[in-house]
């Protein structure tokens, strides 16, 4: 992919779908949801575009700063999950109530305006501040779930965002009970403003197949792919937490962080700067690509102007828990591919294999010795090409 803007429009949070012969964008526009459509996905600049929803006259109970739309077709239904937050007397008091929220299409063709309405508040969550919402199926449960931001219970400091996750009941609920904290914002590059902030946001599920090779079966990588740091900084990156093979989504011992993120900017390259709040298409080849859809910004230190949406390929050894921080602004210069694309960024020591890479080293009958996976091969490549960088 070209890393190229696809559009001169700034389009922060981008939420990009494949449905059809078209692809389908939305992004955060303050105040409304559009929704675009274009046959190819690196270019939005001459499209279809349609303002799925617009709050009413001042009275509508939510209409401030609506942020991070999610476009989903479940059960045959269109919706969008956004959030927005009840305005109150004086500037900027209206942040503690913010919530998320449900539009819904009586059309089979999403880019119908009219065919929108607003549901009110996703039911079943915790009454706390929470933004980004997504929503996936699991295929090892045939479930649907939801993942999104979220300040700590009972925490009004407006200093700490981790990641919640809760089963679905159905598209319009979330099931209370089952509401867990599955990442906490602590490590050294998830939290800004010299350490008073720790953000976790952005949570986009990500599914990598690898097709089978000779001597190993097909390797599946499953987790979400988040936003850490500040989105009004350069600092803004992607980070991993890859869900154990088979385990309960619903524990937090099932979700495995990877210490290291797994994209940054380096101001040492260029840009662009502050890559953050992806979504994430599989390659129709079943070649084990995934298209991420992210925004940047073109300069250093823009702070929240000039986001706009930019697409790589990653490959499922980006993936892998020891491979390398990869930085966006190589993919510019044709040093992307082969994970040899690090920056300058300091990584600790690489943490053991999980068990999602470590069970395909077990064959399936008791008394056989181990064998490499495909994933753990790709990871030996990777260590030999960091240890030629140095």
């Amino acid at each position: 992919m070209s890393n190229q803007t696809i559009s001169d429009q700034d389009t922060p949070d981008p939420w990009m779908i494949s449905h059809g012969p078209n692809f389908y964008l939305t992004f955060t526009a303050g105040d409304r949801i559009e929704i675009w459509r274009s046959p190819n996905m690196e270019n939005f600049r001459s499209c279809a575009r349609t303002v799925a929803w617009r709050p009413g006259p001042p009275e509508h109970p939510w209409f401030v700063d609506l942020w991070a739309p999610e476009l989903h077709h479940l059960n045959s239904t269109w919706y969008v999950y956004f959030t927005g937050a009840k305005p109150r007397n004086g500037p900027g008091t209206y942040n503690a109530d913010r919530r998320t929220l449900i539009l819904r299409s009586r059309s089979h063709d999403p880019m119908e305006a009219g065919a929108w309405e607003f549901l009110g508040q996703l039911r079943g969550l915790p009454d706390h501040w929470n933004i980004d919402l997504t929503v996936f199926h699991l295929p090892h449960t045939g479930r649907l779930y939801c993942c999104y931001s979220g300040w700590p219970m009972g925490d009004f400091s407006d200093r700490q965002q981790d990641l919640f996750l809760a089963e679905m009941d159905g598209p319009e609920a979330a099931k209370h009970e089952t509401v867990v904290c599955i990442s906490r914002a602590e490590l050294p590059w998830e939290r800004a403003d010299q350490d008073t902030h720790g953000i976790n946001e952005g949570p986009a599920f990500v599914g990598v197949s690898v097709p089978p090779s000779a001597g190993s079966g097909p390797t599946v990588f499953q987790g979400i792919v988040y936003s850490a740091n500040g989105s009004w900084t350069s600092d803004y990156r992607l980070g991993i937490l890859q869900l154990i093979d088979s385990a309960d989504p619903l524990k937090q011992s099932s979700w495995r962080k990877r210490p290291t993120p797994l994209l940054v900017s380096d101001r040492q390259h260029g840009g662009p700067f502050g890559p953050g709040h992806a979504s994430f298409i599989s390659s129709p080849h079943g070649d084990g690509r995934v298209y991420c859809i992210y925004h940047a910004t073109e300069h250093f230190d823009q702070g929240w102007a000039n986001r706009k949406a930019r697409v790589l390929c990653f490959d499922a050894q980006h993936f892998h828990p020891q491979a390398p921080t990869m930085c966006c602004a190589l993919a510019l210069t044709g040093q992307w591919s082969g994970g040899a694309a690090i920056s300058n960024f300091s990584s600790p020591a690489p943490a053991p294999a999980p068990a999602l890479y470590q069970h395909q080293q077990m064959q399936s009958g008791h008394g056989h010795g181990q064998r490499k996976s495909l994933i753990d091969k790709i990871g030996d490549k990777i260590l030999q090409k960091l240890r030629e960088f140095a």
